[in-house]
């Protein structure tokens, strides 16, 4: 019988079984490099799903913001979409973050820029060997219109315009008009569909006109960008809001001195605030049938709560009209939703091209969405100003004779764009 020592020498010599075990780790090994190279195929095609939900996410949004729309519904409206591509917010390791402006890259100042960020927390079949955790990512950004290339000025009046009388655009004694940070469309022909005299100054972002322009008297003409004549005629954007009905008359359509609240509903025969006093209107839509909105005296008028300022009749004859005398102030905010949203004052597109409306010199105006007189003219007089951010006039014809100012950053506030809103993808 063999002793101890050769029993142990013959073990440690003995190769037995030694490939086995070699294949045993050779083969542990392939197939966990297959399970990866799986995985990773997945995690691939999954990148591709986010990077397509993202960008079809930020254009979709930009779309809906550049059109008026909240920045919340936006926001919905890019989650709905990622969602369509199996990337649903909150589910299946799915997050879906929506900024604006961007948190990062070249448009962190630029409110008009969504970005949508997509994040998958990816499920680890065979590579939970190698690793702890594995997550892909996507990033888009559109932007919601270009405000050099927004239109937020319209005169409607398509006839040919041959003098100063007959001009869509007149300004004229000294007019100030600042639009340099959007543009004027004038859907008139002829060669003085926009007419300047009298020392007057217009500044625009761009200015596209179906006829041409006269410069006299000393007058200056500014285009910071593209300056177009004989362009296409564009549509009216409110063509299609319905003016609603009016119903029964208020109790009191005058208000003078002190303070007042009202409350939506229907004025007949005008509605006049005066005497110093100062008015509130509570959200919803006010319907002048007939007579004047008059506000005079030195009134006040805070409309900032979402609120629609109707001119119509109910008989179809004396529509209303506006009158701003200098020396007032008006302080409205158009509905971001409903059938008037973006509509600050709203005249209704029936009332006949005899009637002009008024803005006096002096008077203070604080419009956050569209000066609507689709039908009429509107004089812009002495000195009027306009401080928002987003201010839009769509007249029949406009004649300004004091200074205002217009911008067009207008995402969320339920305006309709005038013209293309250049939405795209930018990163």
């Amino acid at each position: 019988m063999p002793e101890f020592g050769q029993l142990t020498r013959r073990l440690a010599r003995d190769e037995t079984g030694v490939s086995s075990v070699v294949i045993a780790l050779g083969m542990t090994i392939m197939l966990g490099g297959a399970g990866l190279a799986i995985d990773i195929g997945l995690w691939y095609n999954d990148q591709r799903v986010a990077q397509s939900a993202a960008d079809s996410a930020a254009y979709s949004a930009a779309i809906d913001f550049g059109s008026g729309d909240t920045l919340a519904n936006a926001t919905s409206a890019a989650e709905a979409i990622a969602a369509q591509y199996g990337m649903t917010n909150g589910s299946g390791g799915v997050s879906v973050t929506v900024n604006m402006p961007p948190k990062q890259g070249s448009y962190t100042t630029n409110s008009n820029a969504i970005e949508i960020l997509i994040q998958k927390t990816e499920t680890r079949l065979f590579s939970s060997l190698f690793m702890n955790s594995a997550a892909v990512s996507a990033r888009a950004v559109a932007l919601a219109g270009s405000t050099n290339g927004s239109y937020c000025i319209l005169a409607l009046d398509s006839s040919a315009s041959t003098s100063v009388s007959t001009a869509d655009i007149e300004l004229s004694g000294g007019a100030t008009v600042d639009a340099s940070t959007c543009g004027l469309q004038v859907n008139a022909s002829g060669a003085d569909a926009l007419y300047l005299t009298g020392g007057a100054t217009l500044k625009a972002a761009t200015l596209s006109i179906v006829g041409n322009y006269s410069v006299n008297g000393g007058s200056t003409l500014t285009v910071s960008g593209t300056k177009t004549i004989s362009a296409s005629p564009i549509s009216d954007p409110y063509a299609n809001v319905t003016p609603p009905t009016p119903g029964a008359c208020a109790a009191t359509n005058s208000y003078s001195y002190g303070t007042h609240t009202l409350s939506p509903g229907t004025y007949c025969n005008g509605l006049t605030l005066n005497g110093g006093g100062t008015d509130t209107m509570t959200a919803g839509v006010y319907i002048i049938d007939r007579g004047v909105l008059d506000l005079t005296g030195g009134a006040t008028l805070n409309a900032t709560a979402g609120v629609t300022i109707v001119l119509t009749s109910s008989t179809g004859s004396n529509y209303a009209t506006a009158q701003i005398d200098g020396g007032t102030t008006l302080n409205i905010t158009a509905p971001t939703t409903g059938a008037t949203k973006g509509l600050a004052i709203f005249q209704d597109q029936r009332a006949p091209t005899s009637g002009t409306d008024t803005i006096t010199g002096g008077a203070t105006l604080n419009v956050t969405g569209a000066l609507y007189f689709p039908s009429q003219t509107l004089n812009y007089q002495g000195g009027s100003s306009t401080t928002s951010l987003c201010t839009q006039l769509v007249a029949f014809r406009v004649n300004y004779t004091g200074g205002t100012k217009f911008n067009n950053t207008c995402g969320g506030t339920g305006v309709t764009g005038i013209g293309t809103t250049n939405t795209g993808l930018v990163e």
